[in-house]
């Protein structure tokens, strides 16, 4: 079989075996040192028992902590291509200190201490990857767990240690044939996925297979995977608060004979929601991983090991949407103590009727039937060959060069098909319920009303390569105080692309709900068993419309349908409008790239360091210094804008854009980043710890794009865009630890940790002033200096000394708890914010029982509210309250080949809640349902 030999039994002092972070070796070494293929105890022969599952998951972790120079957390493989949880993330959320964020109720980005997944480095078998997402943050739902053997979270640095994480370094490794057993052999699990949402059943299929000759000098190990799972989202979102002094209609909406008089202004600021959506999101996520290695011996002093991970995946999104877009003015604004509006009316075509003085001085509402299609398409891979030379017993020289490439295609319809309201449609924020309210639609489930509006086309297009090359050496000393010297060198190449594609000039062809739907192209959408049990939930719009997208935009493109007269125009004018548009690429509904938001940035590392260990009977220490010069090139075009108008019947902006021309800007800087480690054996048992450090995290390449993008409504322009001279945020960390181990698997820990920062970096939305016109312009800025501290404590215990079947029972857990200063330009201060992504309370507790052949584990993960974004939604924050999840996994081993299991994940339906600073603000509440994963694994 492919499991590495193991025995149950305590580790006196730590296991034999080197393992990533121990003594013998560093964190960078980690993709060839030895990789157990299933969790690793002891240092076995091939006559050793071979154990697996919880039990061995834990007591490799726990080596691995005790093993190391430095303060690390390690999730060890339960067997043969079984990962403790389907999704990586989800593994990695019982670490101290981890907390993940999720997509479509998957695990997508963690964050560590507090720090987002912008500023934590993952890397595969010791490189980075490249990704599909615009920054660095990485995604663990685009690979397997089936393919990863351990996954390693370093808290405290050393000099080896790729720089770029402040928060932590995460180490996904894969499998190494060489360090399995010889001969053939595969593992493999075939199963369904069943979410409760879309009561669809998925595949899920994987193995692992490999083949190593008899004198393990050369072997081959491969992987892959695939599963398609179907899921549903329900949610209620607001586009963010407008805020600012309102226009409002003293009256109400059965108001009659009002006079323009009656138009005024609120004076003081008031906080207006901007629109209220009701959603149902039908998600498909295709997923086919494959991953392979080859490793040979050429001789005594060297192995070569080739290896590589290749990812598709695809996740295939619809969305059918029932929305009021809220603009001023508001008839009847009430608002509470807060500044916050509690309840208003906004004018429909019968309020305007009853009062005609105010025709020209209003605008009407709407009801808006909207199909949102938006894909996102992946492919990545990594390919890297190693060799590692030990050309006497105490040198040893690795050479590494790896290449890695990620594209991600978004292909994407937003349409709209709607009608002016008829009656004034009503907001009421609803405070103590769960949901706000939207009401007095009037009719809207009468086809003869929809009219055509806005639809958006687009294929945006995100591409990212890289290149690394990474010399190591260690001379090892002996009969000294110092145990070794390190030294090294690393030279990365790495260019980000963005590309717009979008029909930014064809989107509005028919804005102002002026034009008549086909009645035969729309259908019924209901909204069944929609959030069942929320307050509030009994007062969302039960039935809409949905249409195919592609057969609203053939009807859209029809000549004779663009030439009909709108907007205010004459049939002359109209007939020159629609030979404008058919003129386009494409005609209105092409895509065409927009220059003038092109980011293409390319990065260039050059880091060289020198790290020295040293021990003692009881002790052991590293020191040393990393150098990394960083160079970068942002590319791109500058458009001007030469025009900005509105649609009629509708506050859209639209911007006319001049010709562009090719611009670029350099920007480069040099960190040196000390880095010391200490560990004390105060006991057998008892070791304490202390790391000092300084990291770095630098900018997102996106960030330093030299792009702008216009939009937005009258009442709130909007722009985003790039900073290419944006400086890398800088932490000074300091840690201490203590750890107690009871026997190999058993121990508690606690910690204390420490950073202060400088130039955080963040994405801000702040007014600034263009084209006569204030926009919220949304971009990365260097903002806040400030510190993070905390504590956290975690253990794990199995209760082996008890008799009969409570011998099998053991539990784990850990608490983080976190606190922060920031210090922001008192000019954007005008609410307090803390740092995004930082819960000050995060916990995890897991039981498990394993015995008999019957494995089980139940896990409760934990996160206290949290800061998305400070500056988010119309430039306020965007707020998470806290989210608790209890997931299972159920195995039993109907034979010591052939088990049979059941996972559970979010299996008592919690949903998420979002708000804009106060929580009486509301955003989001979305529910994604529970998820079940089941089948059978065999292995021979």
């Amino acid at each position: 079989m492919l499991a590495i030999d193991a025995q149950a039994q305590d580790l006196p002092g730590g296991a034999a075996a080197p393992a990533a972070g121990a003594p013998t070796s560093s964190p960078v070494d980690a993709s060839q040192e030895p990789t157990p293929v299933a969790a690793q105890v002891g240092s076995g022969t091939a006559d050793d028992i071979v154990v697996t599952g919880i039990r061995a998951s834990l007591a490799s972790s726990a080596r691995i902590k005790r093993d190391a120079q430095q303060i690390v957390d390690t999730i060890s493989a339960e067997d043969v291509g079984k990962f403790p949880d389907a999704n990586i993330a989800e593994s990695l959320q019982r670490i101290t200190g981890v907390a993940i964020d999720r997509s479509g109720g998957e695990g997508q980005f963690i964050t560590v201490r507090g720090l987002g997944p912008e500023f934590n480095t993952v890397l595969v078998n010791g490189r980075v990857m490249a990704t599909d997402n615009p920054g660095r943050e990485f995604s663990f739902d685009v690979l397997s767990s089936n393919m990863i053997q351990r996954t390693d979270v370093y808290k405290s640095s050393v000099p080896e240690l790729q720089e770029g994480g402040i928060g932590a370094t995460v180490n996904i490794i894969t499998a190494r044939p060489l360090d399995g057993k010889s001969g053939f052999h595969v593992a493999a699990s075939a199963g369904g996925i069943y979410d409760t949402l879309r009561e669809k059943l998925s595949p899920d299929f994987s193995a692992v297979t490999s083949l190593t000759n008899d004198a393990k000098t050369l072997g081959i190990v491969l992987s892959g995977s695939y599963t398609d799972r179907r899921s549903q989202l329900d949610y209620v979102q607001t586009d963010g608060w407008l805020f600012g002094a309102q226009n409002v209609v003293n009256g109400t909406a059965s108001s009659t004979g009002l006079t323009t008089a009656a138009l005024g202004n609120t004076g003081a600021t008031v906080n207006v929601p901007q629109n209220l959506a009701f959603a149902r999101q039908a998600d498909r996520r295709r997923r086919i991983n494959l991953a392979g290695a080859v490793q040979a011996q050429l001789s005594d002093q060297l192995l070569l090991t080739v290896d590589g991970i290749y990812s598709k995946f695809d996740v295939f999104s619809s969305r059918n949407v029932f929305a009021n877009f809220y603009s001023a003015p508001y008839i009847g604004l009430e608002v509470d103590g807060t500044g916050s509006a509690i309840g208003f009316n906004r004018p429909g075509q019968q309020f305007l009727a009853a009062n005609p003085a105010l025709n020209g001085s209003v605008s009407l509402s709407q009801n808006d039937n909207i199909v949102d299609n938006n894909n996102r398409l992946t492919q990545t891979y990594q390919i890297g060959g190693n060799l590692k030379w030990n050309p006497a017993e105490d040198v040893e020289v690795r050479f590494d060069v790896s290449t890695s490439r990620a594209k991600q295609r978004n292909p994407t319809q937003f349409v709209v098909v709607g009608s002016l309201a008829q009656t004034s449609p009503r907001f009421d924020l609803n405070k103590g319920e769960d949901l706000p309210t939207a009401s007095n639609f009037g009719n809207i489930t009468d086809p003869s009303l929809m009219r055509a509006h806005y639809t958006g086309v687009g294929n945006n297009r995100v591409s990212d390569r890289s290149s690394e090359y990474h010399l190591d050496t260690d001379y090892k000393i002996q009969d000294s105080i110092l145990k070794s010297v390190r030294i090294g060198m690393a030279y990365s190449d790495r260019t980000k692309e963005r590309r717009f594609f979008g029909n930014n000039d064809g989107g509005c062809a028919y804005c102002g709900y002026d034009i008549p739907v086909d009645t035969s192209l729309l259908s019924p959408f209901k909204l069944n068993n929609f959030l069942p049990g929320v307050s509030g939930s009994e007062n969302v719009p039960q039935q809409f419309f949905t249409y195919d997208a592609n057969a609203i935009i053939a009807f859209l493109s029809n000549p004779a349908n663009l030439a009909r007269a709108r907007q205010g125009r004459t049939a002359a004018e109209q007939a020159a409008e629609a030979a404008r548009l058919l003129a386009l690429p494409g005609g209105p509904y092409g895509v065409r790239e927009n220059q003038g938001s092109l980011l293409n940035v390319n990065e260039r590392l050059l880091a060289a360091y020198v790290a020295m260990s040293f021990g003692g009977e009881n002790w052991s220490a590293n020191a040393g210094v990393r150098v990394v010069r960083t160079q970068t090139i942002s590319r791109g075009f500058e458009q001007p804008v030469i025009d900005i108008t509105n649609t009629r019947g509708d506050d859209t902006l639209v911007f006319t854009y001049g010709a562009s021309t090719p611009v670029s800007v350099r920007n480069s800087y040099v960190n040196a980043l000390p880095s010391a480690n200490i560990k004390f054996n105060v006991t057998e048992k008892l070791i304490a710890r202390a790391a000092f450090s300084q990291t770095v995290t630098r900018p997102t390449l996106t960030d330093l794009g030299v792009d702008n993008s216009f939009g937005g409504r009258i009442s709130v322009p909007q722009s985003s865009g790039g900073n290419p001279t944006l400086e890398p945020f800088k932490s000074t960390n300091y840690d201490l630890s203590i750890e107690y181990y009871l026997n190999s698997i058993s121990y508690v820990s606690a910690g204390a940790f420490y950073k202060t920062l400088d130039n955080f970096l963040e994405l801000q939305t702040v007014p600034v002033q263009r084209f006569g016109r204030t926009f919220q312009d949304t971009r990365t800025r260097n903002g806040q200096t400030g510190y993070i501290r905390g504590i956290e404590v975690g253990g794990q215990y199995t209760f082996d000394w008890l008799p009969s079947v409570l011998s099998g029972f053991g539990v784990a857990g850990n608490y983080t708890y976190v606190e922060s200063k920031a210090e922001r330009d008192s000019a954007l201060a005008d609410y307090e914010c803390g740092y995004n992504g930082l819960s000050p309370h995060s916990a995890n507790g897991s039981i498990f029982f394993e015995k008999f052949g019957l494995s089980a584990r139940g896990s409760y993960n934990w996160r206290s509210e949290y800061l998305r974004a400070c500056r988010s939604d119309q430039g306020r924050p965007r707020n998470r309250s806290s989210y608790g999840q209890f997931d299972f996994n159920v195995g039993y081993d109907i034979t010591p080949n052939f088990q049979v299991y059941v996972q559970g994940v979010n299996v008592t339906n919690q949903r998420i809640h979002e708000w804009s600073a106060i929580e009486e603000r509301f955003l989001l509440l979305q529910e994604t349902g529970a998820r079940y994963n089941f089948g059978a694994r065999v292995k021979f």
